[in-house]
């Protein structure tokens, strides 16, 4: 009906309100059963896992972990070594068709299911395992392929949580590599979708190590070879040489004794040997030798277990790969990191490197609750620090000790040393089968342990050092290997504050933070008294708030506002940027 003149035609009706529809889907993720929302993801290979599933029939043999198959197979042979050689065989040959009984009947009661919301996996032929995993609890989920199961197109999955001490939470070995993918997928669309976000760069069967996102580092070759020959690994061959030789000899000693005896009683040699001095020479080239060989192993170590070490960024997921033969994918998310330890040797202190340990809250023990990148330069750290920490610049600036830390490091030094002397000088006068040429020889050179300790101990005071940010925490402390360590200021759980007797007499503090995972903690070791106070004081404002508040900053010459909220939500992503300590 046309409206009367001089009046208004009444206004349209209001639009009906449109609300976001919730993305927190708690029946599971595309692959779940459930299909997700429209994004890149869907690309990513769709599997139901919601009805319960067995392993592959191979993990029957390739799901047993090589440490655990020689541990069982040890007892048997040590027990029977001096038994006949058939006898050994058949005790061998008994143990392997038990275990292999064993084994088929545990690969047909171990199952697994995940609905979107729970991962759950039963197993146990005897006693029966029932084990839950909550999404929104899952930390790190990482896929390992050993060299044997690539050929069959086999993969493990290690699904880990915050609890996850000794070993990981669920250790599927082992599945069709596209099931592992799809797997992780999975649980990680799951988590995207109980966080109100979205996934663009979800792993596919073509590409499972989520090569869609953005390479943060990539480690070359030259790096790796590198950091085995200045790490640890370097030590590996010595020690199996020696075990091996200490092995061979208590086994073939007694036979060797019992050849030169019926030698004797022959006539094929005399009974009083001649015994020669040891060649020098031969010395030198065995040294030459077994130091070769030593830098051999520690490279071909290296180079099959970090080569090809890279870390991309997919969402707020860190994607690592590495490995030749045998490969692992790990998938870290940025939100649960805890803890960076910046490790530098004096050999890497000397060539300019670092080893940079990333620590999540999920991870079992034995290396796999870290991620460790093998060799970075130095001059990179900071770079890597700023995609690891969101608004972090790099290390923050760091305040050195007080003098009296110096009487406290020259204390922890020196102790042992003036301890070893005096057992070397006392113990032949009191023990008489210690009284010999070679301990009376060894006396005066014990003495060179003060002046090297106190070295040392000048050097740990003169790396002694931490600060804080609004957004981070670190401290600094070593000698022959430097350490820095940095967690986020929103991660620190619980604090302690250590004040020894000689401690108070100097006015010193260690101050230990807390963070989530085995083994992550990081200590402010003899710092000043008032400084510890205030540093404690301000760290514990944030681990006793669910909801910690981060300071803003005005930042440049007009004085805009360097971030965003001044609200964080706990999870180490956002807020401000890193203002100097």
């Amino acid at each position: 009906m046309p409206s009367e003149p001089g009046t208004q035609p009444p206004p349209p009706p209001p639009p009906s309100p449109s609300y976001p529809r919730d993305t927190r889907d708690r029946r599971g993720p595309a692959g779940a059963g459930t299909p997700g929302p429209p994004d890149a993801s869907a690309a990513a290979p769709q599997r139901d896992f919601t009805e319960p599933r067995r392993l592959h029939p191979a993990s029957v043999v390739l799901g047993i972990p090589v440490a655990q198959a020689v541990q069982a197979l040890i007892f048997p042979f040590v027990a029977t070594l001096a038994a006949p050689a058939w006898l050994t065989l058949f005790v061998l040959l008994t143990f392997a068709a038990v275990g292999g009984v064993v084994r088929v009947l545990d690969w047909r009661m171990r199952t697994f299911s995940f609905d979107g919301e729970v991962l759950r996996v039963d197993h146990g032929v005897l006693s029966r395992n029932h084990r839950s995993l909550d999404v929104s609890r899952i930390q790190q989920v990482e896929i390992h392929r050993g060299a044997i199961q690539r050929l069959f197109g086999l993969a493990a999955i290690r699904v880990e949580t915050a609890g996850s001490a000794s070993e990981p939470e669920v250790d599927l070995r082992v599945l069709p590599e596209a099931d592992a993918v799809a797997l992780r997928s999975a649980v990680r669309l799951s988590q995207a979708r109980l966080a109100g976000r979205t996934t663009a760069g979800t792993p596919s069967e073509d590409d499972p190590s989520g090569a869609a996102g953005r390479e943060v580092l990539r480690v070359p070759m030259r790096h790796v070879v590198l950091a085995s020959v200045t790490g640890a690994r370097l030590l590996v061959l010595p020690a199996v040489l020696g075990g091996a030789l200490q092995f061979i000899g208590n086994q073939i000693g007694p036979f060797i004794d019992e050849a030169i005896e019926r030698m004797i009683e022959l006539g094929l040699a005399g009974e009083t040997p001649t015994v020669v001095g040891p060649d020098l020479r031969l010395l030198a080239i065995g040294a030459a030798l077994g130091l070769v060989l030593s830098v051999a192993a520690a490279v071909v170590v290296g180079v099959l277990r970090d080569g090809n070490f890279h870390i991309r960024q997919v969402d707020e997921d860190l994607h690592v790969s590495r490995g030749l033969l045998s490969t692992r994918d790990s998938v870290v998310p940025l939100r649960r990191l805890q803890l960076v330890e910046i490790k530098r040797n004096w050999a890497r202190r000397v060539l300019g490197y670092a080893t940079v340990r990333i620590r999540s809250a999920g991870g079992s023990t034995g290396g796999e609750g870290r991620v460790t990148v093998p060799l970075l330069p130095t001059e990179d750290v900071d770079r890597l620090l700023s995609e690891l920490l969101p608004n972090v610049d790099g290390v923050p600036d760091l305040h050195a000790h007080p003098p009296a830390a110096l009487r406290r490091a020259l204390f922890r030094w020196l102790r042992p040393a003036a301890l070893l002397i005096a057992a070397v000088h006392l113990l032949p006068e009191v023990i008489g089968f210690l009284d010999t040429d070679l301990v009376a020889t060894l006396q005066p050179y014990t003495f060179l342990l003060l002046p090297i300790n106190a070295v040392l101990a000048v050097i740990e005071y003169r790396q002694l050092a931490h600060g804080a940010t609004p957004l981070v925490v670190a401290a600094r402390s070593g000698a022959l290997s430097i350490s820095t360590s940095i967690a986020p200021v929103v991660k620190v759980q619980a604090l302690t504050s250590r004040r020894s007797f000689f401690q108070r007499r100097l006015g010193l503090t260690t101050l230990l933070a807390h963070v989530a995972g085995p083994g992550a903690l990081l200590t402010v070791l003899d710092a000043g008294r008032d400084d510890a106070a205030r540093l404690h004081a301000q760290l514990t404002e944030h681990a006793a708030s669910p909801i910690p508040v981060v300071p803003e900053r005005a930042d440049g010459p007009g004085g805009e506002a360097g971030g965003r909220s001044g609200r964080h939500d706990g999870s180490g992503a956002g807020s401000q940027p890193a203002a100097a300590g």
